[in-house]
């Protein structure tokens, strides 16, 4: 545990230079003027000095391509930031149902800094921010019985980004447990039309391969552990401003919110959860950190729960005190009785 990202490595670190946004930004700015993704993929990942050896290295085409072919690149940030309200604005009526207006007013606002990255900057180009901000709307839309909306956010968010596969395979499979065929059957689809996808970014990937191409000295089985996604928790506009103490208390907060929504939406959105929190705490690296933007929203789902959850705790501890002392008494009188006799 530290005080800062920085102090415990998992933060980005000075060797890689101008970093992610500078390679998107100047890939989106070489297909805008007319070149191909890959070609410009290849070029700028080497130059920048990226591993290349790893499909897994190269982003797939869709986000550079569409902000590259928008009349001007800055309508990205428009779009992904329109993409953020809406988010918003489903999610409020959302949480009133699922929690009472006291739930969604916290909601909201952790859900403001957890989409804050979507209208600053350049940063625009991330496709974690684009995939962050459609899983928020997929679980909003599914929450709210709109089960194509939903799933199409979700199959969008993995076609933004591959890290967004586990929610899509997750869905799916809680959709056939619960016998929900039609939707278990979009998301068999979605996931059926993103395997070709990919399948065809792998080949595009290993036509440009060089003999020079490098990969990752220590692969991304890391086991970063509660480190680590402390780390993620702390991808929250609001967070990252203060100490990551604070993000390592507000973790396990959100959990407690997620754990204590009791209904399908909620065991859904815990479930999920919590899947991607086994699988970041065994693969991701230090430089990693913005992976946080993917499942920033669905914490701040949970974080909103929290002071009802605490409340409900404590209530139930008094409860069992009080009863355990009753008992207590009752035994102590009947003994006293028997004694007197």
């Amino acid at each position: 545990m530290s005080l800062s990202p920085l102090a415990q490595g998992f933060a980005d670190k000075p060797h890689r230079g101008p970093g992610d946004v500078a390679l998107y930004r100047a890939e989106v700015d070489r297909i805008a003027a007319g070149e191909s993704y890959y070609v410009v993929a290849s070029e700028e990942l080497r130059q920048r000095g990226y591993p290349t050896r790893s499909a897994f290295n190269w982003r797939t085409p869709l986000p550079m391509w569409l902000i590259g072919n928008l009349p001007h690149p800055v309508w990205g940030k428009v779009l992904l930031g329109g993409l953020a309200v809406v988010a918003l604005l489903m999610s409020f009526p959302f949480l009133v149902r699922e929690g009472g207006l006291g739930v969604s007013l916290v909601g909201m606002l952790l859900l403001i800094g957890a989409l804050l990255p979507c209208w600053l900057g350049e940063l625009y180009v991330m496709p974690m921010l684009w995939a962050g901000a459609l899983l928020t709307i997929s679980v909003a839309a599914l929450g709210s019985g709109r089960t194509k909306l939903g799933v199409a956010s979700g199959i969008a968010a993995l076609f933004m980004r591959d890290l967004a596969g586990p929610y899509c395979v997750f869905q799916g499979a809680y959709a056939l447990w619960q016998r929900r065929w039609r939707e278990a059957a979009l998301w068999t689809a979605g996931l059926a039309a993103y395997a070709v996808y990919f399948a065809w970014h792998v080949w595009n990937v290993m036509a440009l391969q060089t003999p020079d191409a490098t990969a990752h000295e220590d692969g991304w089985v890391r086991f970063g552990g509660l480190a680590f996604l402390v780390s993620l928790a702390q991808m929250n506009g609001f967070l990252l401003t203060l100490p990551q103490w604070v993000s390592a208390i507000y973790l396990p907060l959100a959990m407690l919110g997620l754990a204590s929504w009791s209904s399908d939406t909620g065991r859904r959105t815990a479930l999920v959860t919590l899947l991607f929190l086994v699988l970041f705490a065994v693969v991701g690296q230090p430089i990693n950190q913005y992976w946080g933007s993917l499942i920033a929203p669905l914490l701040c789902l949970g974080a909103a729960r929290s002071p009802w959850a605490l409340r409900d705790l404590w209530l139930a501890a008094r409860a069992t005190q009080s009863r355990g002392s009753a008992t207590v008494k009752m035994v102590g009188e009947s003994s006293g009785g028997q004694i007197a006799s």
